[in-house]
């Protein structure tokens, strides 16, 4: 499995007991939905290998004490720590609406609902701490926009087009051109 073909659920984040068993912080919004998982990837020296899971229990703080195949104590459960673990992308539940996955709407493009004119395509999402970002291309220019849920307005999955009520001049003032020239030095 390649890393393209998968999704990441989390991070083993410590050992817990002597048996094996790690905790994973999960990087999900619906922890309840992967805890009948029996396989995963765990990244291990950049290639992701494969471990059946025994056991997946939730924990408060969107964590699951996990036990996988053949990782029977201490010793073994300590090279874990650290390692993120990945799902295949088919895994991953449908979304509807306005909510979508970031990886697959890269290459869709963004129109502004008032004037219907294209802000670009999205070339990448940069999360960028709390305000994660669309990085688009527009006539060969970069543009950022915010990923900011109160402003799409509607995600259309078979044209590829999210709409978003995007403030006046908001796509001018982020293209470079647009940028203030650094100042010359005296």
């Amino acid at each position: 499995m390649l890393h393209d073909q998968c999704f990441q659920l989390g991070t083993i984040i410590r050992k817990v007991g002597s048996d094996g068993r790690v905790l994973l912080q999960l990087d999900t919004d619906d922890p309840k939905a992967y805890q009948k998982t029996e396989s995963v990837f765990v990244e291990l020296s950049k290639k992701l290998v494969p471990f059946f899971v025994q056991s997946f229990r939730l924990q408060p703080s969107n964590t699951a004490h996990v036990k996988l195949e053949d990782v029977d104590n201490e010793e073994q459960a300590s090279f874990l720590i650290g390692s993120e673990v990945f799902l295949p992308l088919e895994m991953l539940p449908a979304l509807t609406g306005t909510k979508f996955y970031y990886h697959e709407v890269i290459g869709w493009e963004i129109k502004d609902k008032s004037t219907g004119a294209s802000a670009g395509i999205i070339k990448d999402i940069l999360e960028n701490g709390p305000n994660d970002l669309f990085q688009l291309v527009n006539d060969n220019q970069e543009v950022l926009i915010p990923v900011a849920d109160h402003w799409i307005v509607n995600v259309d999955r078979e044209l590829k087009i999210i709409t978003m009520d995007l403030p006046e001049g908001l796509i001018l003032v982020n293209k470079k051109e647009n940028q203030r020239p650094e100042k010359e030095q005296l």
